[in-house]
């Protein structure tokens, strides 16, 4: 059973929101600080060469990691998490891989099975009452992305965390330089006001991703997905809380 996506107001506005500031960011970064630093508008003789050629180095590399940030995005977002299989022995759990050494169980002893699905949930699986459908190794629902993240787009949606953690870096460090100049040069109080917004909202930003990112750095050195924390911080608050189906 593949995800089922209401395509709803409430689901829509979160990627549409990062898409709305990743492209203001952007635009005010290339129009306000890269193009005015490449001086293309300037005759060759009269240019500063060392601030143009500053300017070609953050505009290849800004490119670059906003290019990269954008496709983990829509591979993330695009790209399914992972579901079970409909076949037959699948539904029903009527298999047994001889690999397997241990397996989680219901309270009663059996195999487990979803109870909004009604079929086999293997270990690492839980189901997304948002998609509709149980999520193989899910990690959790980001809304930001519009899509669990899970087995087959974790990695597309880990690389995402670092591409835009590292272009909130080099965005927000690279346009301090045309935000100090702005005080010293004449220049409209609407363009300082867009360079002030771009630093702010890079730097507000690149700091809440490293606490992210270093949480999921963490999680994958543990081997471990976020639903899989939450519950081992419950067991460890209270103990018997673990025990039963999930």
């Amino acid at each position: 059973m593949q995800p089922v996506f209401e395509l709803s107001l409430a689901n829509i506005l979160p990627p549409a929101t990062v898409l709305t500031m990743v492209s203001g960011v952007w635009s005010i970064y290339v129009f306000l600080h890269l193009l005015p630093m490449l001086q293309l508008d300037m005759p060759a003789e009269h240019a500063d060469s060392e601030v143009a050629f500053r300017g070609k180095i953050q505009l290849l590399i800004s490119q670059v990691l906003a290019g990269l940030m954008m496709v983990c995005f829509l591979r993330a977002s695009l790209t399914p998490p992972g579901s079970v299989p409909e076949a037959v022995e699948w539904r029903f759990g009527a298999f047994k891989d001889p690999n397997m050494t241990k397996e989680v169980k219901s309270a009663n002893g059996e195999r487990r099975r979803c109870k909004h699905c009604l079929i086999y949930k293997p270990d690492r699986c839980h189901h997304c009452r948002i998609c509709k459908c149980c999520i193989l190794k899910m990690d959790h629902h980001c809304p930001w992305i519009m899509n669990c993240v899970g087995f087959r787009n974790h990695k597309y949606f880990s690389l995402l965390v670092v591409y835009a953690l590292l272009s909130c870096m080099f965005i927000g460090g690279t346009t301090l330089e045309s935000l100090f100049q702005s005080v010293q040069k004449d220049m409209p109080v609407s363009h300082r006001f867009l360079l002030m917004l771009c630093f702010v909202t890079t730097a507000f930003m690149g700091g809440l991703l490293i606490l992210f990112t270093g949480f999921h750095a963490m999680l994958m050195m543990r081997g471990l997905t976020t639903i899989e924390f939450c519950e081992k911080q419950t067991m460890v608050a209270s103990p018997h809380a673990g025990k039963g189906s999930k």
